[in-house]
């Protein structure tokens, strides 16, 4: 992951805009995936933090858009 590949989704993101449910899923899968990126290739309190974020997908409740 690097700023050009960011910046293409968020050009994604803006191309769906009038599309709330469907922007708002894009910016969510891009939130997750930067902060997969930061858990994997941080080290010290940035990795530790990252992963600690990224414990709430396995939190039993329902996820939806409407």
């Amino acid at each position: 992951m690097d700023i050009k590949y960011i910046k293409e989704r968020i050009r994604t993101i803006r191309y769906y805009s009038s599309d709330d449910e469907m922007s708002h899923s894009l910016e969510d899968g891009l939130y997750e995936e930067f902060v997969r990126h930061v858990a994997k290739e941080s080290a010290g309190d940035m990795q530790k933090m990252a992963k600690e974020v990224l414990k709430t997908q396995r939190l039993k409740f329902a996820r939806w858009c409407a």
